[in-house]
């Protein structure tokens, strides 16, 4: 009896800190003003993509000739494109690929990563050289060269996962290989000082397994510059897939990103049609600078040195 009850209070005891934590991160994360306005911002573009087929009234897809090329007006407030599609509605159901490629391929990214830079760091020795010498030779890679040949590569594979709606998973499996040395890098300098704090020691002398001291005790002291990493690593992202899909070699039409938009409009700005490309480009730009203001105020708010 008397054991359980102690085991309350230490729950308990571990409750009020966990509270009294995210009380002082909320709070810290509250004063960075510009975090807060991205926050802000960037819920509105992801509410609009995941609502736009509730509130829209078009079809992302369905073309009139009588309304091709218009300008914004008060019925398509973002105007139309070559086929006479709303612009705002397809601007938004790109928003949920753009979106969703950016955070898939971020999670695939900081999970290659943090694998590899704590098993260097923890494990040290040969395995560390071996797997710092691999990061190296991904970072001296071309990072355009190597997304555009490993698209080419993965469209010749008959895999139906990697290309459907476009390509979708197949690119998101190429951004999140190709983004993952700098976690590595930031973990494993993590582990090498972590390793030798007296907890680490602790849990050595009780014979615990090094998987469970690696993923149990160490990693999730490192979770304040992964999460910040993260954070960053989905704006860079989802710029990498823009740039690719402008280019060509990302989604494929008929499904819409922010970046095969800008490219349908390369030849429409030509003609004086200056919304095609204008508002994939704001809907890029808002969204990179909301999640790097939001990287910015989580930085801040997960310093312990600011929350003392």
């Amino acid at each position: 009896m008397a054991t359980t009850t102690m085991d309350r209070l230490d729950l308990s005891v571990q409750q009020g800190k966990e509270r009294s934590m995210l009380s002082m991160t909320w709070r810290q994360f509250r004063r960075h003003h510009m975090a807060m306005l991205g926050s802000f911002v960037l819920l509105l573009l992801i509410l609009g993509s995941i609502l736009v087929s509730v509130v829209s009234p078009y079809d992302p897809e369905k073309s009139s000739m009588r309304e091709r090329r218009e300008p914004p007006s008060l019925q398509h407030p973002m105007g139309t494109d070559t086929l006479g599609r709303d612009m705002m509605t397809r601007l938004f159901y790109g928003g949920r690929v753009s979106l969703t490629i950016g955070l898939l391929a971020t999670v695939v990214g900081i999970g290659i990563g943090t694998t590899i830079g704590a098993l260097a760091g923890y494990y040290g020795g040969r395995l560390d050289n071996i797997l710092m010498r691999l990061t190296d030779l991904f970072i001296s890679m071309p990072r355009l060269f190597m997304l555009i040949i490993m698209t080419l590569l993965l469209r010749s594979w008959d895999v139906p996962p990697l290309k459907a709606n476009g390509g979708v998973g197949g690119i998101i499996l190429i951004l999140g290989i190709l983004s993952w040395t700098g976690t590595a890098r930031l973990v494993r300098g993590q582990f090498l000082g972590l390793k030798e704090k007296e907890f680490v020691e602790a849990a050595r002398a009780l014979g615990i397994q090094n998987m469970r001291i690696v993923f149990r005790h160490i990693l999730p002291n490192t979770a304040t510059p992964i999460i910040v990493a993260a954070t960053l690593l989905v704006a860079n992202t989802i710029i990498a897939e823009s740039g690719l899909s402008f280019l060509g070699f990302g989604v494929q039409p008929p499904t819409p990103t922010w970046g095969n938009m800008l490219n349908a409009a390369q030849d429409e700005m030509r003609k004086g049609n200056w919304w095609m490309a204008f508002f994939p480009g704001l809907m890029i730009f808002l969204t990179v600078i909301s999640i790097n203001y939001i990287g910015d105020g989580l930085r801040d708010a997960l310093d312990p040195h600011k929350n003392l």
